[in-house]
């Protein structure tokens, strides 16, 4: 009979590539992964792996049972959110994870709502760098998380996301630097100029490649509270998200450069996301409805 425990170890090998990164994800001995490997083949009945290499290959039998075996491991998952959720009722805890390129305070409505509805229930609520909130909901470290997104990051994880609002890009500039240097008009007056950019993102974004600015300083910051201290000190120009330099606008810390087509390329939007593999309790039920 075929167990969970042998998909798990099925599915740790394809995602890591060898016995021992498998067994170590899972915590058991590389003999212990082996053994239950093979006897999966033998209660399958057909190979499901090609041993000739170095390194274990599924066969294209193997392929096709991975996809069925990765879906029920998808219908375990949920089983077991399920069941806590029946016997538990709403969640102690509500982990609530967000990218610092994104306000958090559009969450506070929903939040104030569990309040109200959950009183028991505490709100965790986690700022994150470098697109790290999709992992966490990956990881199943968050409940929910608010994000920048691209379609393309399905391939990092099963998700199901909500629309919040687009994700808007300002370039921006202090004044005391259109002082020195003139405003840019164009790209080329840029390359005088300091540029202030994240660390490529977690989950793979490169801004150097969207961007395409040769030849130039760059001063990068590791999230984008930082980069935003780093504009406002005149240290550089740079390309940030809007929600979080409204203030800075406002007073004048700022000024926007207006070149045109310049990042025209950049299309994001901001995201609810949550995990498809567990099912979500009362509360994250309830700030999802919210959206």
């Amino acid at each position: 009979m075929i167990k969970i425990q042998q998909l798990q170890m099925l599915n740790a090998l394809s995602e890591t590539g060898t016995l021992q990164a498998a067994a170590d994800k899972l915590h058991r001995t590389q003999a212990a992964v082996s053994m239950a490997l093979k006897k999966l083949e033998d209660d399958a009945g057909f190979p499901l792996f090609d041993r000739e290499g170095y390194r274990l290959k599924l066969t294209a039998y193997g392929e096709q049972f991975l996809r069925q075996a990765r879906e029920v491991l998808r219908q375990q998952q949920r089983l077991q959110s399920l069941t806590q959720q029946l016997r538990d009722g709403a969640e102690p805890m509500l982990r609530i994870s967000y990218d610092h390129t994104c306000a958090p305070g559009s969450l506070f409505g929903a939040m104030r709502t569990v309040q109200t509805r959950y009183p028991t229930t505490d709100l965790l609520l986690n700022g994150e760098s470098q697109l790290r909130a999709l992992r966490a909901v990956r990881e199943g470290d968050a409940d929910i998380a608010l994000t920048p997104w691209l379609p393309v990051f399905r391939q990092h994880g099963d998700f199901e996301t909500k629309l919040v609002r687009p994700f808007e890009l300002l370039v921006v500039i202090a004044p005391k630097l259109v002082a020195q240097f003139g405003m840019p008009k164009q790209r080329r007056d840029l390359l005088e100029i300091p540029m202030l950019m994240p660390q490529n993102q977690d989950i793979g974004i490169n801004l150097d490649q969207m961007i395409r600015m040769p030849g130039q300083q760059r001063i990068r910051a590791n999230d984008s509270i930082a980069q935003r201290e780093l504009l406002v000190a005149g240290m550089g120009w740079g390309i940030v998200p809007a929600d979080i330099i409204g203030d800075e606008l406002t007073r004048g810390d700022l000024v926007l450069i207006e070149i045109p087509d310049f990042i025209n390329q950049v299309h994001l939007e901001i995201h609810l996301v949550r995990s498809a593999e567990r099912i979500a309790g009362p509360a994250a039920q309830l700030i999802w409805d919210y959206f």
